[in-house]
């Protein structure tokens, strides 16, 4: 078994750098597209840690100011950041993306031996059809980190159907869903409690299974809610005060459906929708989705769960094709009202189809082995080899060329010395180095569209605080704190180069936005003081507190019960027979 799952492990990380080598041959340079927003941001954290020695909680060198902890994208509190930190940003990137590819392989295969009981060469199939996919390919490559999480969907299925059958599996389920939201995982979150509903309900159609799914709901959803509020509570904080509503009214046809999955040849902007191809390709081939396809129509009597799911994530990545539709229905829910761009449920309808294609493989084996002893060569067995080799040949060829995009400049070192500074907006093409040079402008491109730069900033190498009634004596920074030291000759106001937020604190006077949206502090007293605002979010105590309770919450559900049984083993087992021979 540990053979097994070794190998396994080895395979799924070679799978892993196979796909993704065309990015790996220039091993310094950065990502394409919104690669440098997260290449920016893990940049931030790093500079607060090594250069200054601290939580990473606010990110100076973006937006003049934005607050980090708050940000529902942000990856920089999950483990895997932490352990990578030392590697480096584009390092650290590259490793963080390979890790999630090679874990999203070994899942699928994991998924479709265990719950469909097909050979290997299908489980590998489902592997790659999923796994290998265009949907990781564009989204992978241009930038979506927070993406990376659907890679787990396997794991959590897996983990979620022991659940319904031992309830301290929903201690499993929640710790995965919780890793989703410290990866910044805003879309694979509300994605999986679709999937894990959807499969709950199908599960109920059992009689046998009713009980232990309710069961398993029952502990699962807290114990998600209390692990999950160190982000949980910030993320919607910050729904509430920076809205982010959506028309979502694209739509696919038919044919442009079909176009997600076999389609190498495209234009970038996709006429009649708004967005770009980047958010539709899902490059398979059509090798791939015929054995999808046929896999699900022998499922219908076996597995219709796959039928049913491939149904509902399909129809979910058509969008809003009438107001009746499943995506038009689902964006009117709290939440799931945020998100946008239908087409990116492709990555479930796959998840599906995947498993539909590893039943017809494995039909085609076990119709194929008819003709071992009746047919003098041996090539009747090679054939779903074969297969598989074509639609991993199909896969390169369609998702390579993107995959190679990351060909950005190289991050440079951190600065130590530099001084804080705005640089125009002209600068702003380069901002994912911004953090280590240790500058900033008005440029904002966050996932929060109603956060905007202060309108007040000051560019260049002016003094970042602004006295009235006095002058500046000194002024330094972290990245969580500004602190000057000033002499007022009267009760003054001192104006910080900084986009307010709240949860900026001060020891004196009282902190407010200005009418520009600059950090202000007023009713200083006349005097000599030294002035320290402190950046410390409204809702890091709660969230602490959440987060704490929620994991010891589910250590105890995870270990508990295991400990009960064998304590009911040993006291249910007769000791030895004094007239026992001594081993």
């Amino acid at each position: 078994m540990r053979r097994r799952r070794l190998f396994l492990a080895v395979a799924s990380l070679l799978a892993a750098l196979a796909y993704w080598s065309p990015a790996l041959w220039n091993w310094t340079r950065t990502g394409y597209g919104d690669w440098q927003q997260f290449h920016h941001q893990w940049e931030a954290a790093r500079v607060a840690v090594l250069r200054y020695g601290e939580f990473p909680l606010w990110n100076p060198w973006h937006c003049g100011g934005v607050f980090l902890f708050g940000d529902p994208q942000a990856q920089v509190y999950s483990p895997l950041f932490w352990l990578l930190l030392p590697l480096g940003t584009t390092v650290g990137s590259k490793l963080f993306l390979i890790l999630h590819s090679a874990a999203g392989f070994a899942g699928m295969y994991v998924l479709a031996r265990r719950q469909l009981r097909v050979s290997v060469l299908a489980a590998a199939m489902a592997s790659l059809v999923w796994a290998g996919s265009g949907f990781f390919a564009w989204h992978g490559s241009g930038g979506h980190s927070a993406f990376l999480p659907f890679y787990f969907a396997p794991w959590l299925l897996l983990a979620w159907r022991r659940a319904v059958v031992q309830w301290r599996w929903s201690a499993a389920v929640a710790a995965s869903m919780a890793l989703v939201l410290l990866e910044g995982g805003v879309y694979p979150f509300p994605y999986f409690c679709l999937l894990l509903l959807f499969d709950g309900l199908v599960q109920m159609t059992d009689p046998g299974r009713r009980w232990g799914v309710v069961r398993a709901g029952a502990v699962t959803l807290p114990l998600m809610l209390a692990l999950g509020s160190f982000r949980l509570i910030p993320i919607l904080h910050t729904l509430a005060r920076y809205p982010r509503p959506t028309a979502g009214d694209d739509k696919l046809t038919f044919a442009e459906f079909l176009d997600l999955f076999t389609l190498r040849d495209y234009e970038y902007h996709v006429p009649g929708h708004e967005y770009v191809w980047a958010e539709y390709g899902a490059f398979i081939g059509w090798t791939a989705l015929a054995l999808g396809v046929v896999g699900l129509v022998l499922a219908i009597r076996r597995h219709p769960s796959l039928v049913l799911g491939a149904l509902l994530f399909g129809g979910l990545t058509l969008g809003h094709v009438t107001d009746w539709h499943p995506w038009a229905l689902l964006h009117e829910l709290p939440v799931y009202g945020s998100l946008r761009v239908p087409s990116r449920f492709a990555v479930l309808f796959l998840f599906y189809l995947a498993l539909g294609a590893a039943l017809a493989t494995d039909a085609l084996a076990r119709r194929l082995a008819h003709f071992r002893g009746r047919c003098p060569v041996a090539w009747p067995r090679a054939i779903p080899a074969v297969l598989l080799v074509l639609v991993a040949g199909d896969i390169a060829w369609g998702n390579g060329r993107v995959i190679a995009r990351w060909n950005r400049d190289p991050l440079p070192p951190i600065d130590r010395q530099a001084d804080y500074r705005l640089l125009p907006f002209t600068a702003y093409r380069d901002y994912a180095s911004f953090p280590a040079r240790g500058v900033s402008n008005r440029g904002c491109y966050t996932g929060m569209t109603a956060y905007h730069a202060a309108r007040d900033l000051v560019v260049g190498p002016r003094p970042q605080v602004r006295v009235d009634g006095g002058r500046l004596l000194a002024y330094r920074r972290t990245a969580n704190t500004m602190t000057a030291e000033v002499q007022l000759e009267r009760p003054g106001t001192l104006r910080f180069n900084q986009t307010w937020a709240v949860g900026w604190r001060s020891n004196l006077g009282t902190v407010e936005a200005s009418p520009g949206g600059s950090i202000v502090v007023r009713s200083v007293p006349a005097g000599r003081h030294t002035v320290v605002l402190r950046y410390v979010p409204d809702d890091l105590l709660a969230a602490s507190i959440g987060g704490v309770l929620g994991l010891i919450l589910t250590l105890a559900v995870a270990f508990f019960p295991r400990r009960r049984r064998r304590r009911r083993r040993s006291v249910a087992s007769p000791g030895p027979s004094p007239h026992a021979p001594a081993p």
